[in-house]
């Protein structure tokens, strides 16, 4: 036996526990890769993503913006000055009223296409195909490539992740950055590497500059999974490290265990740091430069980034007042869903039904209750995989909790599992005790709930090998009952009653194929592929086909509101419009037309000048949407926002600025353009009264009148 010295002994041996305490889920390993699966894999998943982006481009011409937001998308697109502060106009005298990252895609898409609808939709569509492949590649990596696959046509059938992908909206960048953060996180954890976990952490910042606070949902399921990944018990050969010029140990064979919570903790810490500045990173920019240098920050009453963040789009949404110098006039969403929504805790699924056909009628459904996520409008569009969920949740503890004897490979299991199981909770919780004012918004657990599919369908599989026949007979009794809860959802959201059958017979069959599987049927057991193709369609058949309602115009959606099939009873036969995938463009309103003309013709708007300022943002979008023009607007989104004084409008009439101002019908007495007019006597030129373009939950712009001063 060859002679070691101390040091060289104690290099041997550190040598070989690091290979022990490596090996092999902490030992960076060579990543799954799509590119490397067989050509049949990537077939499928080509052939996934070419149903994603037909669903969500079908209408993609035909669904613009909420004007308010498509309107800072053009002002970003001509002004440098307008996109480094996401302003609501050209001038970039005020803000959005939430931070404008999710329109910085949109901007350079008008930008290169120019104007039309396409161009503003056409970056979420992108979102959504990133968001596709992102559940494919964690789903791959955290259970192979069937489980990737299913996890990919899991999230491109949800319901809202179709239209809310087909319509400019803020949500689509957010729910990409997540997924994204969700696949580096992964990758840090899988090759025990500090870059990707800062990379994961960039992408949870992007989507803070997408839609705020929402983004942070997923941080508790990262920061505790990243714990739980980097924690694992060690077995360190005791003595295995003597220090130089001491005894070499008797024993080098005997162990003892360990674990790795401080350094665990340390890049918890540090994933949590990382994504709290890039959040934050360019509100401290605008709060520190004067307020001479940037636009007004709409949401606030006292031109504070926070205030408009963590108040007028946070905590104020459930304690009125809670951060100073937010604009007011909200609810306490939780308090008040909280009082409102016991009561649903045990409604039954014939009430269910009677409420969906009541809320569609003109009620607000159950958007103001704690079991929102499990009654109409919303369960339509995000709830066709609960049940797999709750499966998935279920099988993946059995699967990976951690258990002596259990291999090191299951570590990164579990601790993926923590991450979404955490994230799903934590935007559930949130969910339920504010109210959502939007489909969208359930956009924030679609991810979770397609990878948590995958996880059951990839379990159920294993399943199907099981000695015993109960157990193999388990993947059709899940089937069974998804089926029960999709006649519900069918029949609460109004399902075409061709769609209903297609989706039922699918189902039908899938499951016969299963119990076939199960009862060891030799025509189905003897070829390996169809019950696990057949528990793909039955998991999937129902979300699938109910999301191919978008292909009727009338069932897509809006930019307002990302939502498949009917929402208010009709008696609209289902059909298949023609695809409309590029132009479209905004309009104006005929009294909104008449204005403009009527202002230039005043001899407004020359030289780049702005056409005149108005108390009403429902005026001025339609009109920076569709020209481009300057138009300046006080109030903000809200209205009561102090972007301009009377005295300062006072001193731009005198200095040469605009002298035309337009005053909304109902203007309030504090309304700096309404005092203007009144106090400078300024001539009224035209009235008009403007009912044709309502703008969703907002009753501003029924009326106006152009006033000249000067």
């Amino acid at each position: 036996m060859s002679r070691f010295t101390a040091n060289a002994y104690a290099e041997h041996i550190a040598a070989r526990c690091d290979r022990r305490i490596l090996s092999p889920v902490t030992r960076p390993v060579p990543l799954a890769r799509w590119w490397r699966e067989p050509l049949w894999a990537k077939a499928l998943l080509g052939a996934i993503l070419v149903y994603a982006t037909a669903l969500m481009a079908w209408n993609l011409s035909r669904g613009g913006d909420f004007s308010f937001y498509e309107a800072s998308a053009r002002s970003m697109s001509q002004s440098w000055q307008a996109f480094l502060f996401g302003a609501f106009d050209p001038s970039a005298t005020v803000t959005l009223d939430k931070l404008s990252g999710f329109a910085i895609p949109q901007a350079l898409s008008i930008r290169l296409f120019g104007m039309s609808t396409s161009a503003v939709a056409l970056p979420q569509v992108v979102e959504g195909l990133v968001t596709v492949l992102a559940c494919a590649v964690v789903g791959l990596r955290w259970a192979g490539r069937g489980a990737g696959l299913v996890a990919a046509a899991a999230a491109a059938s949800t319901p809202v992740f179709v239209s809310m992908f087909g319509h400019p909206m803020e949500d689509g960048l957010l729910t990409m950055a997540l997924a994204v953060a969700l696949v580096w996180w992964q990758r840090a954890v899988i090759t025990r590497r500090w870059w990707p976990l800062v990379v994961a952490a960039l992408f949870v910042g992007v989507g803070f500059q997408a839609k705020m606070m929402s983004a942070w949902f997923v941080l508790p399921g990262l920061v505790l999974a990243t714990v739980v990944a980097f924690s694992a018990r060690r077995t360190v050969p005791e003595g295995a490290l003597p220090r130089a010029g001491t005894a070499v140990p008797q024993q080098p064979g005997a162990t003892r265990s360990r674990f790795a919570l401080g350094a665990a903790l340390v890049r918890a810490t540090v994933l949590g740091g990382v994504s709290v500045v890039a959040s934050i990173a360019w509100m401290v920019v605008v709060e520190v430069l004067p307020a001479s240098a940037r636009p007004f920050i709409d949401g606030s009453t006292d031109n504070d980034v926070f205030a408009m963040v963590f108040g007028y789009n946070g905590l104020d949404r459930f304690v009125p007042g809670a951060v100073p110098g937010a604009v007011s006039g909200r609810t306490g969403d939780a308090l008040h869903t909280a009082a409102g929504g016991a009561h649903d805790v045990t409604r039954t699924a014939m009430t269910w039904t009677h409420e969906a056909v009541g809320a569609a009628a003109g009620g607000s459904g159950s958007t103001d209750s704690v079991t929102k996520l499990f009654a109409p409008p919303l369960v339509s569009q995000i709830g066709w995989l609960y049940v797999a969920a709750f499966a998935g949740i279920a099988l993946g503890l059995w699967r990976w909790w951690p258990r002596r004897g259990r291999p090191a490979t299951d570590r990164a299991g579990f601790a993926t599992l923590v991450a979404v199981v955490v994230w799903l909770a934590t935007a559930v919780a949130v969910l339920s005790l504010a109210r959502v004012p939007h489909t969208a918004y359930v956009a924030g657990i679609g991810v979770q709930l397609a990878l948590l599919a995958a996880v059951a369908w990839r379990e159920c599989v294993r399943l199907l090998r099981a000695p015993r026949r109960w157990q193999r007979l388990v993947p059709a009794a899940l089937a069974v009952v998804q089926g029960a809860w999709w006649v519900v959802l069918a029949v609460g959201s109004r399902m075409p009653s061709a769609m209903a059958v297609t989706m039922f017979a699918l189902l039908a069959i899938g499951v016969v194929l299963l119990v076939a599987a199960g009862l060891r049927v030799r025509v189905v057991s003897r070829r390996r592929g169809i019950a696990p193709a057949a528990l793909a369609v039955a998991l999937l058949c129902g979300p699938a086909v109910f999301s191919a309602q978008v292909v009727d115009a009338g069932r897509d959606g809006s930019g307002g509101d990302a939502y498949v099939g009917l929402k208010t009873p009709s008696n609209e036969v289902f059909h298949v419009s023609t695809p409309a995938v590029w132009g479209g463009e905004p309009t104006l309103s005929p009294p909104v037309t008449q204005l403009v003309d009527r202002a230039e013709a005043e001899g407004a708007g020359t030289g780049g000048a702005p056409l005149f300022v108005t108390d009403s943002w429902a005026i001025s979008s339609q009109i920076i949407a569709a020209t481009g023009d300057r138009v300046l607007t006080d109030g903000g989104y809200s209205g009561s926002v102090p972007v301009f004084t009377e005295s300062a409008l006072a001193t731009m009439v005198r200095t040469g600025g605009p002298r035309l101002f337009v005053v909304q019908t109902g203007a309030p007495p504090s309304d700096p353009v309404r005092q203007l007019v009144t106090a400078d006597h300024c001539a009224q030129q035209q009235w008009w009264t403007d009912q044709t373009r309502p703008e969703p939950g907002n009753g501003k712009a029924s009326g106006f009148a152009l006033y000249a001063c000067g």
